[in-house]
């Protein structure tokens, strides 16, 4: 009994064993434990630190919008006086180009009217009323190059007094060197032995305006002016 008690009694040595195994233990323990710390500690730098790049880029973002927002240029506000004088100066604008249009626009001549206006103004003791073969006789046009024309040939070829005026229907330089041809004609016939009608010829016009040609060789331009003033529609 005694050696049966004897080997069930832990011995020395076998309590010392068990007392290192148990300090190594709880060391192992608490080495793990103090890693967990600092594991712990680790990651909840990182985080902060995610949380806090993460609160500057949405920081950042926002005052990347507000410039922008700032940088958008807003309309102006226009009050109502702005607008009034916005009016005003449109509608000064408008009537101005109105008025000019209707200095720079060509007219169209009622020849009808025409050919009456200047046999109630010019003295036709020194014309006759020409037609389509006067025309061609003078000038060397056809009535069919022509939209409309109003002649008025002189009485007699000792006569410098000649009104004509054509609606062409293209380009005018053609009729114009073919009446400049007429006028150079009877300058020279006139020249040597009719001074007087020498001068009327002289002085008389050949004036192109747009589709219209007008050549007038008489005494007094003005009144033939006057005529075709009040001859369009």
């Amino acid at each position: 009994m005694e050696k049966d008690n004897e080997k069930n009694t832990p011995s020395i040595d076998d309590k010392l064993k068990d007392s290192v195994k148990k300090d190594s233990v709880k060391v192992e323990s608490a080495e793990v434990d103090s890693n967990k710390d600092v594991f712990k500690d680790i990651n909840l730098e990182q985080t902060a630190r995610l949380r806090t790049i993460k609160s500057e880029d949405i920081e950042s973002k926002r005052r990347g919008k507000k410039v922008i927002s700032e940088m958008v240029r807003k309309p102006l506000k226009t009050s109502s006086i702005y607008k009034k004088k916005y009016t005003i100066l449109a509608l000064i604008v408008f009537f101005a180009f109105v008025l000019a249009y209707q200095f720079v626009k060509v007219k169209n001549l009622d020849f009808t009217k025409l050919s009456s206006n200047i046999e109630k103004r010019v003295d036709m003791a020194n014309f006759v009323k020409g037609n389509d073969v006067d025309l061609k006789k003078l000038y060397g046009i056809n009535k069919l190059e022509v939209d409309n024309y109003a002649l008025f040939a002189p009485k007699s070829n000792m006569e410098a007094n000649e009104i004509l005026i054509l609606k062409v229907k293209g380009d005018t330089s053609d009729y114009v060197n073919r009446i400049q041809k007429r006028i150079d004609t009877q300058s020279s016939s006139f020249k040597n032995y009719a001074p007087a009608q020498y001068e009327i010829l002289k002085k008389a016009d050949l004036v192109e305006k747009g589709q219209y040609i007008y050549f007038i060789s008489y005494k007094d331009l003005n009144v033939v002016y006057d005529a075709i003033s009040n001859s369009y529609k």
